[in-house]
């Protein structure tokens, strides 16, 4: 059985979208892993329509006069381009005056800004304040994103109860709240802390002053969006999703994963946006997409399509085939495909079949014999037997383990640190069709030049490959953007790349991501963990 040794984490990630003068698209948003609509231009709270209907001279004066909400409306025009030239300095400078005059619309969009790093520098912890500020105002939107940031473990050390404790008085306020959110956060408190929320009084009341909660919630019918619209909110329980004696993989789950590829509307595009059974993969369609989506790496779609084999689910049941795409989505350090091998492995006759296979040369059987000793499920398989089968499936021309003997040589894990063996294996596979082979290519060959000359060119790969649902190439790209390799150094769009790698179990990533918080952590009680 493999050994899980890393830290049980809860991630928040907040889902960066590409920002420009005049619009933005927002990402896919998940919470708590729930999959939640698109929304093609992000959701800035506005609080006052009768801001909008100034002619836009009267609303600059207005602003210059000091009022917050003209200060408010008019950033907002600004950072859009709505009726004006768009003008990020300048919608930046008049959201945060108003913030600064406790407007809570403005705190609240100002924060949105400073978590994406849009016009200003990305600055979490800051955001924090400003999320706080309009919480304390009353505003359920930002009382909501509040209780998540106390679920992450980034800014401020978690805190179960006062997560609990916000996301509820932002349903009490009016904001729409999943059961699910919070049924799984009531789970992880005190009966009877739920209990002193529901009869109205905790010890956390005051958090919030009585004189500073708005006594009419500025939260329209029709604007009762989800956050998530406009942030994506994400919730990776580490420890549910590793601990073999407690979680069963669900249907729903393997499904709903597939949305952490980040790629828009995938549910809607598989037909699977409703589906509660992996059964409902019927269609050439769908299993052409999931193919695609294996070929670039996504661990999901692998975890999924080994499911598929196991179960004999529009394939014929194969354990030997499904083992090996467990195997390969592990290898992206999938959730999901651990805890489903090694069950796999547990059943009567895997070990028997899967020695007849290697007897019979089936090369998926030789992966799958390497796989179990590489990973910790047999300990009992000596290293150079398992890197000797790995050859001779190489040899048979069998992609996933060209692939892997490939990695071997780049890194020097298990074998002598040769990058040059490693081009060539994967140059190999690349020209008998892998996409898989290509990414590897395209990433090592970012990180072995030293003067980068070419990287321009391979960035751009890059930013293909992770809009294909490649997990590597969203780590890599976060390492691009954070040195300035084949690109102009840019935070903001580091933290963008990590977060979506870390979102979907990428540890390199999460490390990365979380030394970028405490560089930058303030030396504040709030944000210092003990």
């Amino acid at each position: 059985m493999i050994a899980f040794t890393n830290k049980y984490v809860v991630l928040f990630l907040i889902a960066l979208v590409s920002f420009n003068l005049y619009s933005q698209d927002t990402t896919q948003s998940l919470a708590f892993k729930k999959n939640r609509p698109v929304k093609t231009n992000p959701y800035f709270y506005r609080p006052d329509l009768s801001y909008q209907l100034l002619q836009q001279f009267r609303l600059l004066q207005e602003a210059n006069s000091g009022d917050a909400l003209a200060q408010h409306e008019l950033g907002i025009r600004l950072l859009l381009g709505e009726g004006m030239a768009a003008d990020t300095t300048q919608a930046v400078k008049w959201i945060k005056s108003a913030a600064d005059q406790n407007l809570s619309a403005a705190a609240y969009n100002y924060g949105i800004l400073l978590m994406n790093g849009w016009g200003v520098d990305w600055n979490p912890f800051e955001a924090f304040r400003y999320f706080r500020m309009a919480a304390n105002k009353g505003m359920p939107q930002a009382q909501y994103v509040t209780g998540i940031l106390f679920t992450d473990n980034l800014i401020v050390p978690r805190d179960w109860e006062k997560a609990f404790y916000f996301i509820n008085l932002a349903k009490e306020n009016g904001y729409q709240v999943d059961e699910d959110v919070l049924n799984e956060l009531a789970s992880r408190v005190r009966p009877s802390f739920v209990d002193s929320i529901k009869s109205g009084k905790t010890i956390f009341d005051q958090i919030i002053s009585k004189d500073d909660v708005s006594t009419k919630s500025d939260l329209n019918s029709s604007d009762q969006s989800p956050v998530e619209k406009s942030l994506g909110l994400s919730f990776i329980n580490f420890d549910a999703l590793e601990d073999t004696t407690q979680h069963e993989v669900k249907d729903i789950e393997l499904i709903n994963d597939l949305s952490r590829t980040d790629i828009p509307n995938i549910l809607d595009t598989l037909r699977l946006k409703d589906a509660k059974s992996i059964q409902e993969i019927t269609g050439n369609d769908q299993i052409k997409i999931l193919m695609e989506l294996c070929n670039y790496g996504s661990p999901e779609a692998l975890t999924l399509l080994g499911k598929l084999y196991e179960e004999g689910i529009y394939f014929n049941k194969d354990i030997i085939t499904a083992a090996s795409y467990y195997i390969r989505a592990i290898r992206y350090e999938s959730f999901r495909a651990p805890f489903l091998l090694y069950k796999l492995t547990q059943k009567q006759n895997f070990n028997n079949l899967l020695q007849k296979e290697i007897a019979n040369q089936n090369a998926d059987a030789m992966f799958v014999w390497y796989g179990l000793s590489r990973f910790g499920y047999n300990n009992e398989i000596i290293t150079n037997e398992a890197l000797r089968i790995l050859q001779s499936a190489a040899n048979l021309k069998h992609i996933p383990a060209m692939i892997e003997l490939g990695l071997n040589y780049f890194t020097g894990d298990y074998l002598q640190k040769n990058e040059t063996a490693a081009f060539q294996i994967w140059k190999e596979a690349e020209q008998l069709g892998s996409i898989e082979a290509t990414i590897r290519i395209v990433v090592g060959e970012i990180f072995k030049e030293e003067d980068y000359s070419n990287s321009k060119r391979l960035v751009s790969a890059l930013i293909n490959f992770a809009e294909k649902g490649s997990v590597i190439s969203q780590s890599a790209l976060g390492v691009c953007y954070l040195k300035g390799i084949g690109s102009v150094k840019n935070k903001a769009l580091a933290v963008k790349y990590f977060r979506l790698a870390a979102f979907r179990g990428n540890r390199f990533a999460y490390d990365q991501l979380k030394n970028l918080y405490d560089e930058l952590r303030p030396p504040l009680s709030e944000f210092i963990f003990k």
